[in-house]
């Protein structure tokens, strides 16, 4: 049987319907494939920016799988390219073992048609698509995952790895009820917290992000080594002013604008690992070393104001991460994974050297997704 990855168009959606069908009678689809073929060109006002929607079709018609790539400029190593995000791939393979080949198909599809190619998330190395692309060469790095308890009662009573036996559960109630928890935790954080806000800074919300977002990525680009380019079109393409989840704080100078961060407040799909707690999300920001601890004492604060029991975040740069833990933030396991296409990482070579300057968090590519969407 002869396979074809060919753009999604209108006469796809009876068979793409189909296929949702087949793989959720086989309890195989972790979401559907979207039924109403996309534009494809669809109209975005950041510069630069495509969608490309595919599906894998047969000889007669029927839809065997499908994925996204989104394309976009990213810095690399101070140079300015166009480069794929490989997305949302779905395999019949997963439910039928005569689709076995449907995965390489696409992927080998994607690269032919964008050798700078990566892909983020998967939800861990033991997933299928991470131990294909480990095992075509590419280099996997993790995106740390790092969090703060703001209501440890809260955090006690809902986190699930802590309750995932009896004596675990108990033991945790008893902590949370009798306060010993919360003072623990305020302790311990206390501790582990070297850092203040820098009152040389002025701190205002963000309402829309403009010139002075293009002046703040222009002065700190040359730190990063591979980031998508952030931009105030592209900024404002992926955080819209007017969606209520997303909000945000930029420090000032004087009159000068000196760097941002971007908020999420989180609604989950899957609520077994945060429970009932309300979640912030640290998703992204920009600017120099000095002002990046500023910048997360203003994100604690502006979580607490929206009465979140914990604040997430998932940073590569080495400025972030350890501008977290000098907030006093956890290190957690993360299943929060970007993979490298092999041609974009010989851009990236000599890796031990690029890896800690890469600028990639919940902001970028799908990242959102499993923080926003619930059902």
């Amino acid at each position: 049987m002869a396979l074809r990855v060919v753009y999604y168009q209108p006469s796809h959606e009876p068979a793409v319907r189909a296929f949702n069908s087949r793989m959720r009678a086989a309890n195989a689809s972790p979401f559907p494939m979207p039924e109403i073929a996309p534009a494809l060109n669809p109209n975005i006002r950041a510069p630069g920016i495509e969608f490309r929607h595919f599906v894998v079709a047969d000889d007669h018609g029927e839809v065997h799988g499908g994925y996204f790539v989104c394309i976009q400029p990213f810095l690399i190593r101070g140079r300015i390219r166009p480069v794929a995000h490989y997305q949302a791939p779905l395999s019949e393979g997963i439910a039928d073992k005569r689709f076995a080949a449907v995965g390489a198909a696409m992927l080998a599809h994607a690269l032919e048609q964008h050798p700078l190619l990566f892909a983020m998330g998967m939800g861990g190395f033991d997933r299928p698509l991470p131990r294909m692309l480990r095992a075509m060469g590419w280099p996997i790095l993790e995106a740390p995952f790092y969090f703060l308890i703001l209501n440890a009662r809260r955090f006690l009573c809902n986190i699930g790895p802590l309750r995932a036996s009896s004596f675990r559960r108990a033991a945790a109630d008893v902590l949370a009820l009798s306060g010993l928890g919360g003072l623990a935790v305020r302790a311990i954080q206390g501790a582990r917290t070297r850092s203040c806000f820098d009152r040389q800074y002025e701190r205002h919300h963000i309402q829309s992000f403009s010139e002075w977002a293009d002046q703040i990525w222009q002065a700190n680009a040359r730190q990063y080594s591979f980031s998508a380019v952030r931009s105030a079109d592209y900024l404002r393409f992926i955080y819209p002013p007017d969606d209520s989840p997303y909000y945000g704080i930029q420090l000032t100078s004087g009159n000068a604008p000196i760097g941002w961060v971007e908020m999420l407040d989180c609604s989950f799909r899957d609520r077994s690992y945060f429970g009932q707690m309300r979640v912030a999300a640290l998703l992204d920001g920009v600017g120099p070393a000095a002002a990046i601890p500023s910048l997360i004492h203003c994100a604690i604060d502006a979580a607490r104001i929206h009465n979140a029991d914990l604040l997430i975040s998932n940073q590569m740069h080495r400025d972030w991460t350890s501008a977290l833990k000098a907030t006093g933030f956890w290190q957690g396991p993360s299943n929060y994974l970007l993979a490298l296409s092999k041609d974009l990482a010989k851009l990236m070579d000599p890796l031990p050297e690029t890896v800690p300057l890469i600028h990639f968090n919940r902001g970028d590519g799908d990242g959102r997704v499993n923080l926003t969407h619930e059902g």
